[in-house]
């Protein structure tokens, strides 16, 4: 439930009244100023470690032995690996270390470098920065179950069989055991005192680690969080936010505010559709494969609640909804859920990259369940069929427009309420299942802030802020418009400035750029032909016809439709929506699309260049010439920032000789 999709798919794809005189005291033992002395050196000392440069950068590498079991019961160690980056500036005296954790369960910090090191540049000056890899993950011991890791999505075979393969230790990969190997790897390092970020799972690591050690924190930053103590096992926020979701993307969309009904309830009935006639279909997927797609409500809950990492669902499900139920046209649809189901899985990844076997040890070791994870599994599964009897009858809807069986009948990997029902009941565990945190836990008084994005389905902002209640010093930040992790690779300007300042001030200042993030920009409709798009907006100078200005913005949406692609495809080439080929390349932050007769309506084709600049202000640029059965010929320019609100696109050219000069809402 808890994976970074986009991550998942390369691989596959949230006031300062702190104690300032504990902060005092806290640096005056900072051991970081140890590691300041000479960066060019083959090896440093930080505490009682060693360390070994291991990269270009000034990158410095160690390990120290962890018990595997701290109770003592099963024998035997593991060694928990970490990378350490010194400040950059020796004149000055250190502050406090960084500290970075990725999220799954089952991904490497580690690997995440790139990202947490570009997060935190403004202020490794004179913060060192640390990353370790957890218990099971990435070159701290990756957990390897072979069957399990390489089925597609998480099934009952490779479960049961990861199950057994781990024994005893199935429960000895935590969040809480985890959490005290940091504070262990700190104690042998000398650091009293931590700026701990996490995202995703990362936050519920990170508060994990809050309940356990409070005072080793000088700030927490929790970026799309979900909290470690008092959740719901059947997490009704998921509904809530989705429901809340796909009417506000479409009320904030100049295409979409105005259609009659809200957004939901044209999803509503696409889902009663699909739930009385499910269909079958072929579409290709992000990476340009022809898939065989099954269109049932099952699936597109899968889709709502699974992908809510990117723009992409929002931007189109409104507008596929309504070319299925209007017109039977399943092509939007079907591709949709290709998209989707297939960059959701993680068959073919290695366990150093992402470990299937500990994203289920951490899940059935922390997670709370509608069943008790110490009974045996036939108790297990007789206790889970009448607490989803009881809750049918309390609270039917409370995953509408799904009903709880369609919920429960996403795959594994997603379903929260079947994940575990197979997972070995406990023979060796550090503290009872779903606990990672000790009953009656004082957390830390440090300052915490917790960023959330509104658009985010997978920790919605409703878990998020019972994150911040956790918390004496606690505050929510809701990033507007955005998605699964705001800070990290952040395109807006925002969240990351926000945490920079954060960290370094222990206060905000002005969050105001929380609400100027860019909408979503829906689709309006799944048109077949190019007549039957609205057309663009004249400007003076404009010699062309109706007729041109709607060829114009059917080319300006196959643009924009290619550009949408980019987040659900990894392979650099894709496909058309009804034809034609695209492929891409991104040496740094801009990307170059060519486009090779793409077609978006069945009528017209576009090839051409495009230009993506993926920072803010996110400039897009084309030029493209249009032929098919719908026009004459014609060459185009386009032009629009796809980071500002309300985005106007500007198009220039010619269509049939005729000079066009014109402007649309961008797509």
């Amino acid at each position: 439930m808890r994976r970074r999709l986009v991550i998942l798919l390369a691989v596959l794809l949230g006031t300062s009244t702190f104690d300032a005189a504990q902060v005092s005291r806290r640096k005056a033992r900072a051991a970081s100023a140890n590691v300041a002395a000479d960066t060019l050196s083959s090896t440093i000392h930080i505490g009682t470690v060693t360390l070994h440069r291991c990269g270009p950068e000034p990158r410095y590498c160690g390990s120290i032995p962890r018990p595997l079991d701290p109770g003592g019961v099963v024998p035997g160690s593991i060694s928990l690996y970490f990378e350490c980056y010194p400040h950059t500036d020796t004149s000055a005296s250190a502050l406090e270390t960084i500290v970075a954790v990725e999220g799954g369960p089952g991904y490497p910090s580690t690997e995440s470098r790139d990202g947490y090191l570009e997060l935190f540049a403004p202020l490794r000056d004179r913060r060192d920065m640390l990353l370790v890899d957890q218990r099971g993950t990435g070159k701290s011991g990756a957990l390897n179950c072979p069957l399990l890791q390489h089925e597609s999505t998480a099934l009952g075979p490779g479960i049961r069989d990861c199950g057994a393969k781990l024994g005893k230790t199935a429960y000895l990969y935590g969040s809480g055991i985890a959490a005290d190997d940091l504070a262990a790897l700190l104690d042998a390092l000398e650091i009293p005192l931590i700026d701990l970020y996490g995202d995703s799972y990362g936050t519920f690591f990170s508060q994990t680690f809050a309940g356990r050690h409070p005072d080793r924190l000088r700030s927490v930053v929790l970026d799309s969080a979900y909290p470690p103590v008092g959740q719901s096992p059947w997490y009704p926020e998921i509904g809530t936010t989705a429901r809340f979701a796909f009417n506000a993307a479409c009320q904030r969309s100049a295409t979409c505010r105005n259609l009659p009904g809200s957004s939901m309830a044209r999803i509503t009935q696409l889902a009663e559709e699909l739930r009385a006639r499910p269909f079958v279909g072929n579409a290709y997927d992000g990476d340009g494969i022809l898939r065989r797609t099954r269109a049932d409500a099952t699936n597109l809950n899968y889709l709502m609640v699974s992908n809510g990492t990117t723009s992409v669902v929002y931007r189109e499900l409104d507008a596929a909804a309504r070319a299925y139920l209007e017109n039977r046209n399943s092509a939007p649809l079907l591709r949709l859920l290709a998209e989707n189901r297939f960059a959701s899985q993680s068959g073919g990844s290695e366990p150093p990259d992402y470990s299937e076997a500990l994203f289920l040890s951490v899940s059935c070791s922390d997670y709370p369940q509608i069943y008790d994870m110490r009974l045996p599994l036939d108790s297990r599964r007789t206790q889970r069929n009448q607490c989803v009897l009881a809750e049918q009858q309390r609270h039917p809807n409370v995953y509408a427009p799904f009903t709880i069986s369609e919920f429960a009948a996403m795959p594994l990997d997603t379903s929260v309420l079947n994940l575990c029902l197979e997972w070995p009941a406990p023979k060796v565990s550090a503290y009872p299942p779903g606990h990672p945190v000790p009953p009656h836990a004082r957390f830390t008084d440090a300052p915490v802030l917790v960023l959330s994005g509104d658009l985010d389905s997978l920790t919605p902002v409703l878990e998020a802020k019972h994150s911040a209640e956790l918390f004496s010093h606690g505050q929510q930040v809701i990033v507007q418009n955005s998605f699964h992790v705001t800070a990290v690779g952040d395109e807006d300007n925002c969240a990351s400035r926000l945490v920079q300042r954060f960290v370094r001030n222990l206060d905000l200042g002005d969050t105001s750029c929380s609400q100027h993030v860019a909408e979503v920009h829906v689709v309006p409709r799944f048109a077949e032909h190019a007549a039957d798009v609205e057309p663009a907006s004249a400007l003076p100078g404009n010699a062309g016809t109706d007729s041109d200005l709607r060829l114009a913005a059917s080319a300006a949406y196959t643009v924009g439709d290619t550009l949408a692609r980019w987040w659900v495809n990894y392979s650099g080439a894709g496909v058309g929506l009804r034809g034609g080929t695209f492929t891409y390349r991104s040496p740094s932050n801009l990307t170059f699309f060519a486009l090779d007769h793409l077609q978006w309506v069945s009528d017209l084709a576009v090839t051409g260049t495009m230009t993506w600049d993926y920072n803010y202000p996110g400039g897009v640029t084309a030029t493209i010439a249009l032929s098919g059965s719908a026009n004459q010929s014609g060459r185009l320019t386009m032009a629009w920032q796809s980071r500002v609100p309300n985005a106007q696109a500007t198009i220039t050219g010619t269509i049939g000789g005729r000079k066009i000069a014109a402007m649309m809402y961008a797509p």
